[in-house]
């Protein structure tokens, strides 16, 4: 993948072990960089086309974004090419918009990982409600964010780029009680 993207957060996010102290850190953060990052929608009377069509690949994670709406996400796409290559598959039955450069993925881990998110938004966590791979828009810290669980205990937390820094001392703040490791 192309490395000419600035990192974000670069000023902010430090490498290193942070907050409370204990054996181990309640919750790592790690900045999804570089990654490609494609919001797609369907045309009218194409929904279920396109929902087909995203599925029936694998090489880059399929996330809901509202109805009949999908974040498409690689970390191994080079810059642009996620893109370009929905747009010729897709040209049919979608929109397909680049927002690589416009957003920060985040991710989220550790045994207090569901803790962390829950000070902030009044989705229900719980995994009986929020299943490996469901997906919401939410709001944290008076914040737009798109969060996906990606494993038990993993989420990703993706959040428009000007809005990144305060999100990411929101965030710190509310992970800072179970000790937290920036990766």
């Amino acid at each position: 993948m192309s490395e000419t993207r600035t990192l974000p957060l670069r000023n902010l996010a430090r490498q290193g072990r942070f907050g409370a102290s204990g054996a181990a850190p309640g919750v790592t953060l790690s900045i999804l960089h570089p990654v490609s990052l494609v919001m797609v929608i369907a045309r009218k009377g194409h929904a279920k086309k396109l929902a087909t069509a995203l599925n029936a690949s694998r090489n880059y994670r399929v996330m809901w974004a509202g109805p009949d709406q999908y974040y498409v996400q690689s970390e191994t796409h080079a810059d642009g090419a996620l893109a370009s290559e929905l747009k010729k598959r897709l040209a049919t039955s979608a929109s397909v918009i680049d927002q690589s450069h416009g957003r920060v993925v985040i991710r989220i881990s550790g045994p207090n990982a569901r803790a962390v998110l829950a000070k902030g938004t009044p989705a229900d966590l719980h995994p009986d409600h929020f299943p490996k791979s469901k997906s919401a828009l939410t709001q944290m810290a008076h914040v737009g964010i798109h969060l996906t669980r990606t494993g038990p205990d993993e989420f990703t937390l993706s959040v428009f780029r000007g809005f990144s820094e305060s999100f990411w001392e929101w965030l710190t703040a509310s992970a800072a009680e179970f000790g937290y490791q920036v990766a």
